[in-house]
């Protein structure tokens, strides 16, 4: 069995102060060579960073470095999330970025670096760019009926192999063809989490989201259902989930109208 506690994950290599868990065709080397090399920085936050270098996606925890370790020491778990996940995805052919490397930078117990490593989607875009691509296009209805179905078809998938996306907006799904769907920011999907009906709701609302501002309902109304399990009554979920969509985006207003006080 793995340090991970999995005994299907790789087991992990030390190199001095890095414990790294490796898919299998990958060296210990030229990962320690890629993270010390600078990148093209993809998104930042106060807490992460994610940046690509070549043909791989490197997400790091940062910030002050003693709130950084106090994090990845005491919630080590939940920073190795993405990575138990990207396996557990693939070993279930659900799609999403190879996951090429997890490593910890630490010392008598104590963490205060890591990285999670990915291959990059070249030639991919997220479902919400793709949809407005198709739009600008002139795609017309039985075009996006096919995609939401696609769309609608991978997601089931994913919960299908015991896997819950915390985030499943349409920023964190990638697509090349609008038919085959890759899952992204993996850290949100936790293994093993009963399904409830509440935790379907919140993604419903988090994809209904995504496309409400561009497609109908005549459009996301079979979306939406085609994600209900057998029997259960589409007359009850759309206006729970359309009602949620509301309250979500006027949270997110408000959100954004404290950061632009702020920001005054």
């Amino acid at each position: 069995m793995s340090c991970d506690g999995n005994p299907e994950s790789p087991r992990p290599v030390r190199k001095g102060r890095y414990r790294l868990h490796l898919a299998p065709d990958v060296s210990p080397e030229v990962v320690l060579t890629v993270l010390s090399t600078p990148g093209e920085v993809l998104k930042e936050s106060r807490k992460s960073r994610v940046e690509r270098i070549g043909g791989w996606v490197i997400k790091r925890c940062v910030g002050p470095f003693l709130s950084r370790s106090v994090r990845l020491t005491f919630r080590r778990n939940r920073y190795r999330r993405g990575w138990r996940a990207a396996l557990h995805l693939e070993r279930h052919g659900v799609p999403a970025p190879r996951a090429v490397a997890y490593v910890e930078k630490g010392f008598g117990g104590l963490l205060f670096g890591n990285a999670f490593i990915a291959e990059y989607l070249d030639g991919a875009r997220n479902v919400e760019e793709y949809a407005r691509a198709m739009i600008s296009g002139g795609a017309g209805p039985d075009a996006f009926e096919r995609f939401l179905a696609s769309l609608a078809d991978a997601v089931n998938d994913l919960n299908a192999a015991g896997a819950y996306h915390g985030d499943l907006s349409g920023k964190n799904i990638f697509t090349r063809d609008g038919e085959t769907f890759h899952f992204i920011d993996l850290d949100a999907v936790e293994i093993g989490a009963p399904y409830t009906d509440e935790r379907r709701l919140a993604s419903l609302i988090q994809l209904y989201d995504s496309f409400c501002d561009e497609l109908s309902d005549a459009l996301l109304a079979p979306f939406v259902i085609r994600m209900l399990p057998p029997g259960q009554d589409p007359r009850v979920w759309l206006p729970r989930v359309r009602e949620g969509q509301a309250a979500r985006r006027a949270r997110l207003e408000r959100r954004r109208e404290r950061q632009r006080r702020s920001d005054a």
